[in-house]
């Protein structure tokens, strides 16, 4: 007997393995699958200028990193060494995978810019609204044609499954409404290039029970994290990659685990051991 409506995933051609050069960049939920990616022996780089959640100002961390203005309003300082190396880091990548939050914006008044963060300023400094999908597809779609569909990139696109309350459940609906047939749009322009993981869906869904949110109700709890991610590797990870997976989580649990006697030669000599073996499997895949 099923007790829950489960999302049939479909692989459309996307399949990442550690030879990628990861590239993450969106809402609070960007951490949660950057952080699954880390433990399991990738290398990817997760939100260089902070969490951003609506799908302006991740664009602008992807085309104008290097404007002062920009970097002003994220979660990271402005100075002369973040610009660069966001850029690098853009190059360097062949996959981006991208989560959109929120279709809600905030605009400076002074200059009529939309800002990553509003770093807790008086609310009459900004205004507020609502993108349009047709917004949202426009701009992208010309970011994806120009900067990454000629150059062999790919983009995976996935929508937050955490719920913004501020105006009420409808509105969060119909703001993730928006962001969803933004996506859709976008990857059946550029089929070849742009991918979806239903992580709203499998959270709205196959995980509606309150028992996988965290104590606010709204965002996932560790459990949905870890559930979402074991249905993000079957579908994205072959047997080979998830193999490397097995072994790699298994030598981490032993430089984790934490002894009663640090200075114990058999403990020093064990450490060393499993340091080797594990740059010996990093090497590997290289």
């Amino acid at each position: 007997m099923d007790f829950t409506t489960r999302i049939d995933i479909r692989n459309d051609g996307l399949t990442l393995t550690h030879a990628n050069r990861l590239l993450l960049l969106g809402s609070c939920f960007t951490d949660n699958i950057g952080s699954k990616l880390a433990d399991a022996g990738f290398d990817p780089v997760v939100n260089p200028l902070g969490v951003l959640y609506n799908p302006m100002s991740i664009l602008n961390a992807l085309t104008d990193s290097s404007n002062p203005e920009f970097l002003e309003w994220t979660q990271k300082e402005s100075s002369p060494g973040i610009a660069p190396t966001v850029e690098e880091d853009i190059e360097r990548a062949d996959t981006l995978i991208i989560t959109f939050g929120t279709a809600w914006v905030y605009r400076l008044k002074s200059t009529g810019m939309i800002v990553a963060n509003c770093k807790k300023q008086p609310e009459n400094l900004f205004s507020r609204e609502r993108l349009t999908s047709e917004q949202i597809i426009s701009v992208w779609a010309d970011f994806i044609g120009k900067n990454i569909e000629p150059k062999g990139k790919k983009i995976l696109f996935t929508v937050s499954p955490i719920r913004h309350k501020r105006d009420g459940l409808h509105a969060n609906q119909l703001s993730k409404s928006i962001l969803l047939l933004a996506v859709d749009a976008l990857c059946r322009q550029f089929p070849q290039t742009c991918f979806y993981f239903p992580s709203y869906e499998i959270m709205m869904d196959e995980l509606r029970d309150y028992r996988f949110y965290a104590d606010d109700m709204l965002h996932p709890s560790p459990m949905a994290v870890d559930y979402i991610w074991e249905r993000f590797r079957s579908v994205y990870f072959d047997a080979k990659t998830i193999d490397f997976i097995g072994q790699f989580e298994s030598l981490h649990r032993i430089l984790r685990h934490r002894p009663f006697d640090a200075q114990n030669e058999d403990y020093i000599n064990l450490i060393k051991e499993t340091t080797e073996k594990l740059n010996k499997l990093k090497c590997s895949i290289r």
